[in-house]
């Protein structure tokens, strides 16, 4: 491409991996430290469009950026700008944020995508794996290496189930055409990459057994049966044993050649090699938790509804609350105890409603119509095409169907089985009245007991018993919130020398509280941020100027006067804040706001009130 200049521009930048960037005499350009690479990856993940500031603030930061973090952004950029446009790339100013000017196929990363979207929309198999080699090829490692910020975290999960995806596709498409030999490494590696994914196992025993290495597929299976055993407390799945059961070397003495067709194995989600016999019962259920804890009554009462409404019509639960409430584990646990009921299997997907690309009910449909037995190239193309397939396979089969994290109804409504004898659950921070027929229940806080019977199970009674005070302490700081809880007990389990009241005085430091309410993947800041960022612009100062007045319990009048409006525009907002569940209608004109809800919205606020200083206005 040509710059402003008139220059052509020929840099290439690599993301797949370590990240770098080389101009077109192979020149290295200087990217500069970690941090203002992440700013760069960002860039060029929307090469060509705009990419807000506030963006590349949250994707560096989070959702609590350092105090200066805007000014640290603008001099990555003015960097990042001399750096490239030394090699005739334009990094240029736009409203409220920048475009970085170059064109997509300059960056691996979009020519990846492209070719795994080119392969999905052929049928022809050497053709669909000519396109996914070379897109394999740009990606046989660690991606985003070394990138720090949410974005690149997020960003790196996302592209490894994409390329774990396009891998699984490749494997079908070569080992139906008996060049077993030419992938097992290649196999091998990802599944050992990936130790706990069935998938791959699969794939990897039936390359063995292609290539006459019975014992050894054979062993891949005890590896995987140990592992899901000793980390998730599980054991294989029908369809795994199955292909185990094809393979056994005293059931085929004889191997075959690398020519010879697959072993029939029982088609699993997202693997179906050709000539499987269709089987259809997927089992896509996460593991129930075993510390469940505090929420008997809604599970009897969402078992016994699903169970006894599905057979005069589609039996639809809504569980809808704030983040971190536990909504998804009521519905995982409801839905693995109804499995006797429904035993045609159990449907699972995760539909990110409040991430900026949720998922599509398109493909959602086409991984469910995949696990329920129907081969890719069957699969028609479109939402209503899916969508009609899916109703009919479901017309005389018994299914649980769990749609996590649901962003809408229209989000849901495709997913929906047509005929009677089928459960659906549905968790929500939305209320989703526009599904008909649906039963809703609305989750709020553990009691006190609960939240201290979930403590107890997850870091030790003999702990809690030994400080009563700094326990009841602990346990209020958390205010009832599942995910709080939760944390701060794999905190102390996670540090068995720490009294319980070293975590109990963190907590009650507002300026620590929400960093110390993260551990791994559960982090309360980050729940808080998902529902933050649904928010339009008035409804998040009013948000802010809540958190900053620090009252939990406050009147429609509270809030019309932190805001400067009447009352009526006071409650259209503090609708809105209901709705995502950042507030709760306590009766009357009063609402409530919960304390570590509170804490989240000051620390926004006063970040707000920075940036206002900064720019002097």
């Amino acid at each position: 491409m040509k710059d402003g200049t008139g220059r052509t521009t020929t840099v290439k930048f690599r993301l797949l991996g370590h990240m770098h960037a080389t101009s077109g005499n192979g020149e290295e350009v200087e990217l500069g430290p970690a941090k203002q690479r992440s700013v760069l990856a960002m860039l060029l993940s929307d090469a060509g469009e705009v990419v807000l500031a506030d963006q590349l603030v949250d994707g560096l930061w989070g959702a609590a950026p350092p105090p200066g973090a805007r000014g640290t952004l603008y001099s990555y950029v003015a960097r990042l700008r001399r750096a490239l446009h030394a090699h005739g790339v334009e990094l240029r100013r736009h409203t409220g944020g920048y475009v970085l000017q170059v064109e997509q196929e300059q960056v691996d990363l979009h020519r990846f995508l492209r070719l795994v979207d080119e392969a999905q929309a052929v049928h022809e198999g050497p053709r669909a794996a000519a396109l996914l080699h070379e897109a394999l090829s740009l990606c046989r490692r660690e991606l985003l290496v070394g990138l720090p910020g949410p974005w690149a975290a997020g960003t790196r999960t996302r592209l490894e189930q994409v390329r774990v995806a396009a891998a699984l596709r490749y494997h079908e498409i070569q080992l139906a055409a008996g060049r077993a030999e030419e992938i097992v490494a290649r196999i091998y590696e990802l599944a050992m990459a990936h130790p706990l994914d069935e998938r791959l196992a699969a794939q990897l025993m039936t390359a063995l057994y292609q290539c006459g290495r019975q014992a050894e597929a054979v062993q891949v299976y005890e590896a995987v049966k140990e592992n899901l055993g000793s980390r998730l407390g599980v054991a294989p799945g029908p369809d795994l044993h199955g292909v185990l059961l094809r393979v056994l070397p005293d059931r085929h003495p004889a191997a075959p050649t690398a020519s010879a067709a697959a072993p029939h194995t029982a088609p699993m989600a997202g693997v179906h090699l050709v000539g499987a016999p269709v089987v259809g019962r997927p089992r896509q259920l996460p593991a129930a938790l075993a510390d469940f804890t505090g929420r008997d009554q809604a599970l009897d009462e969402v078992v016994r509804h699903l169970a006894g409404s599905s057979e005069h019509g589609v039996g639809l639960a809504v569980i809808a609350g704030p983040g971190g409430v536990g909504k998804s584990a009521l519905a995982v646990q409801a839905a693995h105890r109804l499995c006797q009921s429904f035993p045609g299997g159990q449907l699972y997907v995760d539909l990110h409603g409040l991430d900026p690309r949720p998922a599509d009910p398109a493909e959602v449909l086409e991984r469910f119509l995949r696990a329920l037995g129907v081969h890719r190239t069957a699969i028609p193309d479109g939402l209503e095409p899916r969508a009609e397939m899916y109703r009919d396979l479901l017309a005389e089969r018994r299914v649980t169907v769990v749609l996590d994290g649901a962003g809408g109804e229209a989000q849901v409504q495709p997913l929906l089985p047509g005929a009677p004898g089928s459960a659906v659950l549905v968790t929500s921070r939305y209320r989703l009245p526009g599904l008909p027929g649906a039963r809703p229940w609305q989750l709020g806080m553990l009691p006190r007991h609960d939240a201290l019977d979930l403590l107890r199970a997850i870091a030790g009674r003999e702990r809690f018993e030994r400080e009563p005070r700094a326990s009841d302490e602990l346990v209020c700081l958390c205010a009832g919130l599942p995910l709080a809880v939760r944390v701060a007990g794999a905190r102390l389990a996670a540090r068995p020398h720490w009294p319980v009241g070293r975590l109990a005085a963190r907590l009650a430091d507002p300026r620590l509280c929400l960093d110390e309410l993260s551990h791994g993947t559960a982090d309360v800041r980050a729940t808080l941020a998902a529902g933050y960022r649904l928010l339009e612009e008035p409804a998040r100062r009013l948000f802010t100027s809540l958190g900053l007045d620090g009252r939990t319990r406050f009147s429609a009048a509270t809030a019309a006067a932190l805001l400067g409006a009447d009352l009526p525009a006071a409650h259209d907002l503090l609708a809105r804040l209901v709705e995502v569940c950042l507030l709760d209608a306590a009766g009357g004109d009063e609402f409530v706001m919960h304390p570590l809800t509170v804490v989240y919205a000051r620390e926004r606020g006063q970040a707000e009130e920075r940036a206002t200083a900064r720019t002097g206005s």
